[in-house]
């Protein structure tokens, strides 16, 4: 729960990906070199983190459901509009950075 806490932080204030956005400009540091969707990522860890808190293990299939979900719904939109906004840049970085779940490798680097 800590780490998504801290990812999500990290991809709202730190990060400053409003500045990205108002620059026409991809964002691939901070959080967004872990995972290309910081902020989803970190409501569904801190998710799994509560249902395993409150021992409620019947719940985890509803995760990953959402997991589902924020996948199909993300490659159907988001991912197809940065992908003709940044062309051959944003497949680089979808080749090298998960969609939704962190690289922990690169978090301790």
């Amino acid at each position: 729960m800590a780490f998504s806490i801290a990812l999500w932080i990290d991809a709202v204030h730190k990060t400053d990906i409003d500045a990205g956005i108002l620059e026409n400009r991809l964002v691939t540091d901070g959080a967004y070199a872990l995972t290309r969707n910081p902020i989803y990522s970190a409501v569904l860890l801190l998710c799994i983190g509560i249902l395993l808190l409150a021992g409620n293990l019947l719940a985890i299939p509803l995760t990953l459901l959402f997991w589902l979900f924020l996948t199909v719904a993300l490659k159907e939109t988001e991912e197809k509009w940065l992908l003709d906004l940044y062309g051959e840049k944003y497949r680089q970085y979808c080749a090298r950075v998960n969609r939704i779940w962190p690289d922990l490798k690169k978090f301790r680097q």
